[in-house]
């Protein structure tokens, strides 16, 4: 039996130092690495944790045809490196821990479990000591960020599904911040959190549990646009009159508590007045002009329900159903 492997491998040379880029099938791979993880080996080991349910994901996700470009990081048992200049072919030994994984282990272990023969990209160190191999794996994950929701919701753009809900979310988005008659134009943040404008997360907090309630789910998309352009204005007139400016329509804890309300002051203005016009959702909204809005500024959830009930008991108080409907 070989008791060595042979793979096609580049050599690169920086900074007094090297290291071999190759292509490795994940399967054979697994076979030679090991884990060092400082929760079982505490004298050792500096992984994290393995996460069985991110390894999952990873596996299903190359099982669906998508592939992981990003390179493993490895460092190899051995001190030299066994390699072919002439070739470009890097030898390593056939031991079940002849490659020590710096980086990258969730993306190996989806991978084995994938029922695909999948070919991961490797960086291959030989010679470094414990010192350097953690210092490795800290200045790797340590200067990693994460991608902010609110970004991640506004790339959904260019994934989304045309029928999905994540694309009538980012289409509702653009309506209210492009359409120069939307009183959050100019107001709505889509890469990040700002002070003072709406993000894609407090607005998809507030908009996705409306999409599959009537009316709003039987309308077309422009007429979606256009009820939630006349609704917005309508807020602006009242809410300029309430503080004196607009600046309210554009607070996140606001937009949530009063797109919480939209359904039931539609169906207000559809059995008062018959319709959706600005007008009709301005003389709904005048009774909100009563509410105590001292009592109303925190911005947790409890808060934001609390001021949803007030509003909705606000704007229904008026309601009168005729005895001639029964």
């Amino acid at each position: 039996m070989n008791d060595t492997i042979e793979i096609d491998a580049i050599k690169i040379e920086y900074n007094e130092g090297e290291y071999y880029l190759a292509s490795f099938c994940a399967k054979e791979l697994f076979k030679l690495t090991t884990v060092t993880r400082a929760e079982e080996d505490p004298e050792a080991g500096y992984q994290r944790t393995l996460s069985k349910g991110r390894v999952n994901k990873i596996a299903t996700y190359l099982d669906d045809g998508n592939m992981i470009p990003g390179s493993l990081i490895l460092s190899s048992t051995a001190e030299n490196a066994n390699y072919n200049e002439k070739k470009k072919k890097l030898t390593i030994e056939k031991l079940n821990s002849s490659l020590l994984v710096i980086d990258g282990q969730h993306r190996l272990y989806g991978a084995y479990k994938s029922k695909e023969d999948i070919y991961l990209p490797v960086c291959i160190f030989f010679g470094l000591n414990k010192s350097t191999e953690v210092q490795y794996f800290l200045d790797v994950n340590g200067h990693q960020m994460g991608v902010p929701k609110t970004l991640r919701l506004e790339l959904e753009k260019f994934t989304a599904d045309e029928n999905s809900e994540e694309f009538l979310l980012k289409v509702l988005f653009d309506e209210l911040d492009y359409n120069p008659q939307s009183p959050l134009s100019g107001k709505m943040s889509r890469t990040k959190s700002v002070s003072g404008k709406l993000s894609h997360v407090a607005f998809q907090n507030a908009m996705k549990p409306i999409l599959t309630k009537a009316p709003f789910n039987v309308f077309t998309l422009e007429q979606k646009k256009k009820v939630l352009i006349n609704f917005m204005l309508a807020l602006e007139v009242i809410t300029t009159e309430i503080f004196g400016d607009n600046k309210k329509v554009a607070n996140s804890a606001f937009f949530q508590a009063i797109m919480s309300c939209f359904m039931d002051i539609c169906h207000v203005v559809e059995s008062k007045f018959g319709g959706y016009k600005q007008n009709y959702f301005e003389k709904a909204l005048e009774p909100i002009s009563n509410i105590n809005w001292d009592l109303h500024s925190g911005t947790n959830k409890s808060a934001i329900k609390n001021l949803a009930q007030e509003v909705v008991s606000a704007v229904t108080m008026k309601v009168t159903i005729s005895d001639d409907q029964f």
